[in-house]
């Protein structure tokens, strides 16, 4: 309070949740702010130079930003940037915000937006009285996209950062309990550098693409999915240790030894059959879709507990129906006592 007025305390004008939000919802949001700004003085832009821009400054570069004059702002990318600023995780890069010569904005609302909505501040960049160029935004980040395989072999992690990259999505997915019977639910994007953090905080991560792939081809082979193989003998390794991962990877690669009636047996006859050819009489090829990954990761994951009990498994059993629960890597009391 300043010579007894109550000073105000600055509100967005427009509010969207970034958890329940949806690019429906953003995109008629946005034809609202398009109303709004016109009813608005027009901002100067920012001078050019280092800057801290606050949610309600974005408001007002937003401003700049006549809908239509720059490319359609995507719903999940300001939701994949407002995360990484929320958790801190947004350094100043250099990556500058660019202002035409007109005054208008030329790159930078998808960060805007991602400040504006999640109300957290950021350092940038500002360059301003940027010549106009017909369809300039088509040039601005022309460059190939960073990914989290470029991450990770950036990170110290060359060699197999590719099937690393992989692992990572898969185990990032498996955690967060995305996997269901019919599908995949969409998740929160894994940013590069979290990519990084996540495999570093999970070093037999790492151990198990490099197994999967020298010691135990045979399995990946068997498996059919090198990503499914890695994170297969990640967790056992990470739960159960790695004798007994040894002892399942290297049984489920050898085609001759599976006792019948077995675990084993059942899920080498489940992945023989899924990539069988099937023909008509006349030798027409028909068309079979092969199970999705994550369908054998669930396959496998059943026929891994069964294994370790000595319960034996039918071809039937070894599949998830659409009903049921997406199995988990599990361990029990029995386990820890044995480890104990």
């Amino acid at each position: 309070m300043a010579n007894g007025k109550r000073e105000s305390v600055w509100e967005p004008h427009f509010r969207l949740s970034l958890k329940n939000g949806t690019a429906s919802a953003f995109a008629a949001m946005t034809g609202e702010f398009e109303q709004w700004r016109q009813g608005q003085p027009v901002p100067k832009p920012l001078p050019d130079g280092w800057h801290t821009i606050t949610p309600q400054m974005a408001e007002q570069l937003l401003l700049l930003n006549a809908l239509g004059a720059n490319r359609k702002a995507v719903w999940a990318a300001i939701v994949y940037y407002a995360l990484q600023m929320l958790a801190g995780d947004w350094p100043a890069t250099g990556q500058p915000l660019i202002f035409k010569s007109d005054g208008s904005l030329g790159d930078g609302q998808h960060r805007l937006w991602a400040c504006y909505l999640s109300g957290v501040s950021f350092k940038t960049y500002v360059v301003n009285q940027v010549e106009e160029i017909e369809s300039g935004f088509a040039y601005i980040d022309n460059s190939k996209v960073r990914t989290v395989k470029d991450a990770l072999q950036t990170g110290g992690m060359n060699g197999l950062s590719g099937r690393l990259a992989q692992a990572i999505d898969v185990s990032y997915k498996y955690e967060l309990g995305a996997f269901t019977a019919t599908k995949v639910l969409d998740v929160p994007r894994l940013s590069p550098r979290h990519a990084i953090l996540y495999a570093h905080e999970r070093p037999n991560l790492l151990r198990g693409v490099h197994l999967s792939d020298a010691e135990y081809a045979d399995a990946t082979e068997m498996i059919g999915h090198a990503q499914i193989s890695a994170f297969v003998a990640y967790k056992v390794l990470d739960l159960y240790g790695e004798p007994m991962m040894a002892e399942f990877m290297s049984a489920l690669g050898n085609a001759q030894q599976a006792e019948d009636g077995s675990a084993i047996d059942a899920l080498q006859q489940l992945f023989v059959e899924d990539r069988r050819i099937r023909t008509t009489r006349k030798g027409e090829v028909l068309k079979h879709e092969p199970m999705k990954p994550h369908m054998v990761l669930a396959c496998v994951i059943t026929a891994f507990h069964a294994w370790r009990t000595n319960a034996p498994m039918t071809l039937k059993k070894a599949t998830l129906g659409v009903s049921e629960t997406f199995p988990r890597f599990e361990v029990t009391e029995e386990d820890e006592q044995a480890a104990a």
